[in-house]
């Protein structure tokens, strides 16, 4: 029916029922049959955007509180291309008390209460582009996230730095605020993969390009900024929700959803970033390399990173321990002795090693150390027994 293709796809079911059976019986123009929010039903739903503002005004004029002229009164200012009015309307009819609403003719089993719910959907999705998850820096031509992705007081912050932190097993504790936000990017990245907001190809190339931030002693660093923190899963999954329902209520088009969509997308993990973080510091010690080691594997455990990322990493994660430390022989390869003792030393906890206590004589002075045998260069090797 000509009716139903102009209707737009969140309109109410009220305003559909309404419109299909007048016009079953009827033709826009003057009757005495008909009100003048009848009139203007009729007039928008064939498309005549002027005339259904015309009636639905002069409706107003008889009862401003006539929910069913300011609704074709705010659709049609849409249709005509005045957004402000028709946000306008859409306020005034949402802070109408419903108790006092009457329906016109003899259509009575419509509650103005849903017709009221359709209008604040509305009004939302009217005010959608005003406030937007992220835009593009124009310093640096990137796209960050505003304010608006993150609605938690600052006190809330502070009380819970990462609402996201219990999600992950394996301990994400052990990461800086830094590494953690940039975990937490990819951690969504996943869910929207998963939930089907973006394609395997989106995600495989945006992973691909950013996947030094998790892996840095193996590939590139990762896009500048992505240490920063993020807006939760579920703030982007409802703005990604919100702007696929303003496209089907047609509050916003295509292009517009589209590149908000991207802009979106690029804030949380770049497709071609021109600016990259600083590389990764090598290990300066055993401990160091061996926090470095069991963050890979964390990440592994959460399956951000495949096994054969995981080992990769991890062999450049030792040899570099092994260089830092000057525990390589003359062709830059690790001592084959002392590559053993630091594999153990770096698969051990991080503890530091207990100190030996020195044996004292009764009268409180040292005791006189024996000759020691000469140890093994294994062992001189291993700062840990």
């Amino acid at each position: 029916m000509n009716i139903r293709r102009k209707l737009s796809g969140t309109v109410s079911a009220a305003v559909l029922t309404v419109s299909t059976l007048i016009c079953g019986c009827s033709t826009p123009g003057d009757s005495l049959f008909k009100t003048k929010t009848e009139q203007a039903i009729l007039n928008w739903s064939t498309g005549q955007n002027e005339e259904a503002l015309h009636y639905a005004q002069k409706a107003l004029l008889d009862n401003p509180d006539d929910l069913y002229a300011i609704m074709i009164a705010g659709l049609s200012y849409e249709s005509l291309g005045y957004p402000n009015q028709a946000r306008a309307m859409y306020e005034q009819a949402v802070d109408i008390d419903s108790a006092g609403i009457g329906v016109f003719g003899a259509i009575r089993n419509i509650p103005p209460e849903d017709l009221k719910k359709t209008i604040a959907a509305r009004l939302a999705a009217l005010s959608l582009p005003q406030t937007q998850l992220a835009v593009i820096d124009p310093k640096t031509n990137n796209a960050v996230f505003t304010l608006a992705g993150f609605p938690a007081s600052e006190e809330e912050k502070k009380s819970e730095p990462s609402v996201s932190r219990e999600t992950i097993k394996g301990g994400l504790d052990m990461l800086e605020e830094g590494d953690r936000n940039l975990v937490l990017r990819f951690l969504t990245f996943n869910r929207l993969r998963d939930e089907k907001y973006v394609t395997p190809d989106e995600w495989l190339s945006r992973r691909t390009v950013n996947l030094g931030g998790l892996l840095p002693y193996t590939l590139t660093p990762a896009a500048k900024g992505l240490d920063l923190p993020a807006p939760t899963g579920d703030v982007i999954v409802g703005r990604l929700n919100a702007l696929r329902e303003a496209l089907e209520m047609r509050a916003i088009t295509p292009r517009e959803h589209a590149a908000e969509r991207e802009i979106i997308l690029e804030a949380l993990l770049p497709s071609n970033p021109f600016y990259r973080m600083d590389a990764a510091p090598v290990p300066r010690d055993i401990l160091e390399g061996a926090t470095a080691l069991r963050r890979i594997e964390m990440l592994q455990n959460i399956g951000l990173i495949t096994p054969e990322e995981a080992k990769k990493e991890k062999e450049a994660i030792e040899k570099l321990t092994y260089a830092k430390i000057g525990m390589t022989g003359g062709d830059a390869k690790p001592n084959e002795a002392a590559a053993k003792c630091i594999q153990k030393c770096l698969s051990a906890p991080a503890t530091p090693c207990s100190a030996v206590a020195k044996p004292v004589k009764k009268s409180g002075t040292p005791a006189k150390r024996k000759p020691a045998a000469k140890k093994k260069a294994v062992a001189k090797s291993c700062p840990c027994s």
